[in-house]
């Protein structure tokens, strides 16, 4: 095989090793080492998935290392760090976090098993409710500790909930007015982000997310 065929997989196997690295340093109370390691692991997930169809070196190996990569960053590390919010409580509450990382392992074995042609993946991705723990974690400070587990128990639900979300390639079905709309409003909380140091931006984002990919898959229902 050449080597560009293997360009992918390398970028996944950094995703996987990222992902290890955060929770490495979560555990070493080293939170800002390990936050530029969660993000690493968005930067190379992105990468993977973008060289596979430049270099047209998609192929079986490729996809069975990316959901076990996606396993460790975006399932194994948002619970380690919801462990880390609640390492002081009861430890059943501790427990209940480990509902988030089975969320995510039937979430991405589903997806390899089942996908589907169309624009529309089903059920929140793995990496979208990791940047939500994320949010909760950081944006919004510290919460009582029942809450830790009841976001993953939420969570795991609407990554495996049959949820029409919008794959990158669907948004050119949505009208231009919407999507200026939907840009407008995203910059005006990033202006509100900047200015009034709020924590907005990720719940918007994600609300914004979900009303474009509901409102297109019942538009697309009805023309068919």
């Amino acid at each position: 095989m050449n080597f560009r065929h293997h360009i992918p997989n390398i970028c996944t196997l950094l995703n996987a090793f990222s992902g290890m690295a955060g929770i490495f340093f979560l555990s070493q109370a080293g939170i800002d080492k390990a936050l530029i390691f969660w993000g690493a692991c968005y930067v190379f997930d992105g990468l993977d998935g973008l060289l596979a169809r430049y270099l047209k070196a998609e192929s079986d190996l490729g996809k069975q290392l990316d959901s076990l990569a996606d396993a460790i960053s975006f399932g194994a590390l948002p619970t380690y760090f919801l462990f880390t919010l609640c390492e002081a409580g009861d430890p059943l509450l501790s427990l209940g976090c480990i509902m988030y990382l089975l969320g995510v392992i039937l979430r991405l074995a589903r997806f390899n098993v089942a996908e589907s042609k169309t624009i529309f993946f089903q059920g929140l991705s793995s990496p979208l409710a990791a940047l939500v723990v994320g949010w909760v974690g950081i944006g919004l400070g510290s919460l009582p500790l029942v809450c830790y587990p009841l976001l993953a128990g939420l969570l795991a639900f609407l990554m495996n909930a049959p949820l029409p979300l919008l794959k990158t390639k669907g948004f050119q079905h949505v009208p231009k007015p919407f999507l200026i709309l939907a840009g407008f409003v995203f910059v005006l909380a990033m202006g509100l982000q900047v200015l009034f140091e709020t924590s907005l931006l990720i719940p918007l984002g994600l609300l914004l997310y979900l009303l474009l990919s509901l409102t297109t898959f019942h538009r697309l229902k009805d023309k068919s």
